[in-house]
């Protein structure tokens, strides 16, 4: 299910209780960004991770993963795209249980062909995370 990333900062109105969209990112390397966001909407929680490049790059590989309650109920997913400047994943979900944190976080690399900027092997810093706790 695709959605698109002006629906994701509004509240959606709905007979349960819905969480505005939050975003967290990593710090740029070789001109790419990654992001993550997460969002709860009834009884379930939602994430996707977007990698963003200045430069098409060869091969963008964002990577979403939703884990709740230090890893109890874990999901991932991720993507490949290949000449391309954005590059989304797929939502993943995980049912929401109140008291509970979710994290969501973004691993993602790519393959730019940019002398010095490692394929595989990014820093820590270009890891986007953000967290959510579960009120009810």
């Amino acid at each position: 299910m695709a959605i698109g990333t002006a629906a994701l900062g509004l509240i959606v109105a709905s007979g349960t209780a819905a969480q505005a969209a939050q975003t967290g990112k990593g710090k740029a390397y070789g001109g790419c960004t990654n992001s993550v966001t997460l969002w709860r909407k009834g009884s379930t929680v939602y994430a996707n991770a977007k990698m963003t490049c200045k430069k098409k790059g060869l091969i963008l590989r964002p990577t979403v993963a939703l884990s709740g309650n230090n890893g109890k109920t874990f999901k991932s997913n991720g993507k490949a795209c290949r000449k391309a400047k954005t590059c989304t994943t797929p939502t993943v979900s995980v049912k929401a249980t109140k008291g509970w944190t979710y994290r969501a976080s973004n691993s993602g690399n790519a393959t730019l062909a940019i002398l010095g900027v490692d394929d595989y092997f990014w820093p820590t810093s270009s890891v986007a995370h953000t967290t959510y706790k579960a009120k009810s």
